[in-house]
């Protein structure tokens, strides 16, 4: 007489898969695990070795950056090319950034003004994350128009900055800059937009008893 098996229940089947699939992992483990534990050793080393090579780049930029703002600060002969080395081995860096404002200012004070416009434009272009520098960025570049005689391009240049940074606090400042490089093209509605833009948005500013005068001369 044929003996009958016992039939399994769902829960019994999937008791069995499972000690089957545990049992498959530990197998697995076992014969793979050197492998495994090299590939995770590779990961940690590579993760490691990424770090120290940021961790130096960051020293070396904070480094030549120093250095170059100290030779600066000392008006040493060299401190223009240091600061170049700073932008072209750094480029990208919060140091390279500053390091092309001072040329772009440095320049200026020079009277380079090609040189200036060039390394301010870059600031505008590539960097342009500090609100303090980018105001001296476009501030300092319609200046140089202004020093070219070339006020109604001084006048835009300011505008632009206005349009661009509507909540910036260097905003009156920036309207009252635009206001007198129109007046001094002569284009007196230009002129005047900017000097009511004052006084009717920033009544409580320094740039409020300038931006009145003006407008008497205007009417």
């Amino acid at each position: 007489m044929l003996r009958k098996h016992k039939r399994l229940t769902k829960k019994e089947l999937k008791q069995d898969a499972l000690v089957l699939l545990t049992a498959q992992v530990v197998d697995f483990s076992r014969k793979e695990w050197l492998k495994i534990s090299s590939i995770f050793l590779t990961v940690i080393l590579f993760i490691l070795l990424a770090f120290f090579v940021v961790k130096g780049k960051q020293k070396r930029t904070i480094n030549a950056f120093d250095t170059a703002f100290t030779a600066l600060k000392n008006d040493a002969p060299e401190a223009l090319d240091l600061l170049k080395r700073v932008v072209d081995d750094y480029g990208g860096s919060s140091q390279a950034g500053e390091a092309v404002m001072k040329l772009g200012n440095s320049y200026f004070h020079l009277k380079d003004y090609d040189s200036a416009e060039m390394y301010l434009n870059r600031y505008i272009d590539k960097y342009a994350d500090d609100p303090i520098y980018i105001f001296n960025a476009y501030n300092s570049l319609g200046s140089i128009y202004e020093e070219k005689g070339d006020y109604t391009k001084a006048g835009e240049i300011y505008e632009i900055f206005i349009s661009k940074y509507k909540n910036s606090v260097f905003l009156p400042t920036m309207l009252l800059n635009a206001g007198k490089a129109y007046y001094l093209s002569k284009n007196i509605d230009d002129a005047k937009r900017n000097f009511l833009k004052i006084t009717n948005d920033f009544k409580d500013s320094k740039q409020k008893q300038e931006a009145v005068f003006f407008l008497e001369l205007l009417n």
